[in-house]
C-alpha cells in the first residue's frame, strides 16, 4: 500500500505542475537555463552521457531520481569541471561543479540533494577606448534539487526531484521552479540481467529577467534508456548502456508566428527560384506547415531520430576496485568532423570508501579542445 501511495504522490505532482505551467510556444533555440543542460557526474561523463538506466549511484538523480531507490550505503559526491582551458584568458573564471548527497531510509526509501554551480566568467568594461577601466564578475547560476526515490512494486523503482533554479545574467536575476519524475524497470525473465528507465525533466515555470512577455521555457527533457549486464562472473563484469534523449520544451508553435515565418522563408524561396529559374536550375520546393514543425521539432516531431540525442557507453569493473569506462554521444544540431570529437572515457578506481572518477571528453571551443574532468565519491 505504502508503494501505491507514492505512486499516487509522484503522479498527482506531475499533473499539478503541468496543469500549472503554460506550454512552450517559442522557436527553436530559445531555452533559457544552460545550466541544465550540463549533465554532471563524471561516471556518466564517460560513458557519453548514457545514464537513465543506472542506479545505487549519488550522481543517478541528475538523470533519473529513481535511481537513488536501492542505495544501500549513504554516499556523497564532489565534481568540478574547469572551463577556462576553452576559451585562454577570454574564459577566465568559467567552471561547472557539483555537490550531491543521499541517504537511504530504510523501508522509507532514499533522501538525495544535490547543489549545481556555474560560474559564468569576467567581462573588461571599457567607454571611450579598448582599454578596459574595470573587470566585472558576470555571477554565478546555481540549481538547488532535492530528490526523493522508493521501491514502488517488485522491479519497479520510481523517483521525483524538485528545483530551484537561479540565475544572473548581468545586474539582472531570476528564478525558476521545476520538477523531474522517473522511473526504472528490471526486465524480468531475460537471458541477461536488463533494466529500462525513463524520466521527463525540467518541467516548470518560465525563466524571465524582465517581464513575462520576455520570457523562455526551461530545457525540457525526456529521457529513454537501457542498461544490459552482458558478463557477470566472478571479479568481472561488463555493462553496455544507451540513452535516447528528446527535447519536449516546444509543445506547440505560435500559430501567428508560424505563418508569418512560412511567408518569409517561401518568399525568399520564391527569389531563389527566380534566379535558378534564368540558370536552368532546378527549383527548390515550398517550405509547407508540416515541414517547418518538423524542421523545428515541435510536439510529437522532437521524437524524429534526428532530433533525439544519442549515448551509447560500456563499462568494464574488476571486482570493485577498478573500473573502465568509454562512450559515444552524439547531439542533435552539432555537426563534428570527427570521431574523436564524440568519443568519451574514463575511469573509476575505488579504495575502502572512497572512489575517485577520472573522464576526458569533447569540450567544444574555438580549437575543439578535450576536458579533464575529476569527481570524488564517498560511501560511508
Amino acid at each position: 500500500m505504502k508503494q501505491v501511495d507514492t505512486l499516487c504522490t509522484v503522479v498527482l505532482l506531475l499533473l499539478i505542475t503541468i496543469a500549472t505551467v503554460p506550454p512552450a510556444s517559442l522557436g527553436q533555440g530559445t531555452t533559457a537555463a544552460p545550466i541544465l543542460k550540463l549533465g554532471g557526474g563524471t561516471r556518466a561523463a564517460a560513458l557519453g552521457d548514457a545514464f537513465s538506466a543506472i542506479n545505487n549511484d549519488v550522481t543517478a538523480a541528475l538523470w533519473n531520481p529513481s535511481g537513488l531507490a536501492i542505495m544501500d550505503k549513504r554516499q556523497a559526491a564532489i565534481s568540478y569541471l574547469d572551463r577556462t582551458q576553452l576559451f585562454g584568458d577570454a574564459g577566465e573564471g568559467l567552471y561547472y561543479a557539483f555537490f550531491a548527497g543521499a541517504m537511504p531510509l530504510g523501508d522509507a526509501g532514499t533522501l538525495g540533494t544535490m547543489l549545481q554551480l556555474e560560474g559564468q566568467g569576467t567581462i573588461d568594461v571599457t567607454i571611450d577606448s579598448p582599454e578596459p577601466i574595470r573587470t566585472e564578475n558576470l555571477g554565478t547560476n546555481w540549481v538547488w534539487t532535492l530528490s526523493y526515490a522508493d521501491k514502488l512494486a517488485k522491479d519497479l523503482l520510481g523517483g521525483i526531484s524538485g528545483k530551484i533554479i537561479s540565475l544572473k545574467l548581468g545586474e539582472e536575476g531570476a528564478r525558476a521552479y521545476a520538477i523531474d519524475v522517473g522511473v526504472q524497470y528490471d526486465v524480468p525473465t531475460t537471458l541477461v540481467p536488463i533494466q529500462v528507465g525513463a524520466a521527463v525533466q525540467n518541467w516548470g515555470t518560465r525563466i524571465h529577467f524582465i517581464d513575462e512577455n520576455q520570457s523562455d521555457p526551461l530545457p525540457r527533457l525526456l529521457r529513454f534508456g537501457t542498461a544490459v549486464t552482458l558478463y557477470d562472473q566472478g571479479n568481472h563484469q561488463v555493462r553496455l548502456i544507451g540513452d535516447l534523449t528528446a527535447s519536449i520544451h516546444k509543445l506547440r508553435e505560435d500559430e501567428e508566428q508560424l505563418e508569418a515565418d512560412l511567408l518569409r522563408l517561401n518568399e525568399g524561396i520564391k527569389e531563389e527560384n527566380e534566379k535558378r529559374l534564368a540558370g536552368e536550375q532546378e527549383l527548390k520546393p515550398e517550405i509547407t506547415r508540416e515541414g517547418l514543425l518538423s524542421d523545428r521539432g515541435v510536439g510529437i516531431n522532437a521524437f524524429e531520430w534526428r532530433h533525439l540525442q544519442k549515448s551509447i557507453g560500456l563499462e568494464y569493473w574488476l571486482g570493485s576496485f577498478l573500473a573502465l569506462r568509454v562512450g559515444y554521444k552524439e547531439e542533435p544540431g552539432i555537426n563534428l568532423l570527427n570521431f574523436t570529437d564524440h568519443l568519451t572515457y574514463g575511469l573509476g578506481v575505488r579504495l575502502l570508501n572512497y572512489q575517485i572518477d577520472f573522464a576526458q571528453l569533447p569540450g567544444g571551443g574555438p580549437e575543439q579542445q578535450r576536458l579533464n574532468v575529476f569527481a570524488l565519491i564517498l560511501q560511508f
